[in-house]
């Protein structure tokens, strides 16, 4: 559309210091360009660079963790359990546990927010779902099980001791689970 409109601007120059003969061929020409480019940009070409990004990213089905669709995926509200490397060199791990506040679905930029409270302190993170430096993402606890009904749970920063205190419990299970 950008080309389009900069063939337009150049053509309206073009009629300006042309003579009145040669304006018509240089205006067929133009017209001709612009139509013939107009089927390979359909579409959004932003989106489409989007999605080949997306999809090379998508080594461990992300994607469809994190699909509106995906009755199984992650939702706000579930109690998800990233571990992820510590650095790009690196083959030491860390995890973190809690429960997803928010999701935000941008292509490739898609993120969560992840929170929990640690030494009675509330900490948030966010994580961004294709990052290398995520190694495993897993769903502890659906959201259904929580009672929740918002996408975004933001208030529950305000009420700490709400849900909170069941993810201590998952993580001692979870720890249990990784020795055996």
């Amino acid at each position: 559309m950008n080309a389009l409109r900069s063939l337009t601007r150049h053509l309206s120059l073009a009629r300006n210091t042309l003579p009145a003969a040669r304006q018509h061929i240089h205006t067929t020409n133009v017209c001709r360009v612009a139509t013939a480019a107009q089927p390979a940009t359909r579409g959004n070409v932003m989106q489409r660079v989007d999605e080949s990004l997306v999809s090379e990213a998508n080594v461990d089905g992300r994607r469809e963790l994190f699909s509106r669709k995906n009755p199984n995926g992650v939702k706000p509200g579930s109690v998800v359990m990233v571990e992820m490397l510590n650095a790009p060199g690196e083959t030491t791990t860390s995890t973190f546990m809690g429960l997803c506040i928010a999701i935000r679905r941008k292509g490739i930029d898609t993120n969560f927010t992840l929170r929990n409270i640690v030494m009675r302190v509330g900490v948030e993170q966010r994580f961004s779902v294709y990052s290398p430096l995520i190694k495993s993402i897993r769903v502890l606890q659906k959201p259904n099980e929580l009672r929740v009904r918002r996408s975004k749970l933001f208030y529950l920063r305000e009420q700490p001791g709400r849900v909170f205190t069941s993810l201590q419990s998952l993580w001692k299970q979870e720890q249990l689970n990784k020795q055996k």
